[in-house]
């Protein structure tokens, strides 16, 4: 039997993925919801940084910003 090569999975790496629906959205909002006071002020530290961003990008480039602009540089 040279040059044959055979592999076998043993019978817990089989089922790893047996009971990911029943439990597995179970436990996904169990975990979820014991971090969101850890992940929604990064959120929206984040959404609040990139909202101010885009509404001072949108004003510097109208003519109140241009004008603005402008009056500081004199």
């Amino acid at each position: 039997h040279r040059g044959i090569v055979t592999y076998q999975l043993s019978p817990y790496e089989m089922k790893t993925n047996a009971h990911l629906i029943s439990k597995g959205t179970h436990n996904f909002f169990r975990r979820t919801s014991s971090q969101l006071g850890y992940i929604l002020p990064g959120i929206f530290l984040f959404w609040a940084v990139t909202h101010f961003g885009k509404k001072r990008h949108e004003w510097l480039n109208s003519k109140a910003g241009h004008a603005a602009q402008h009056e500081h540089e004199h």
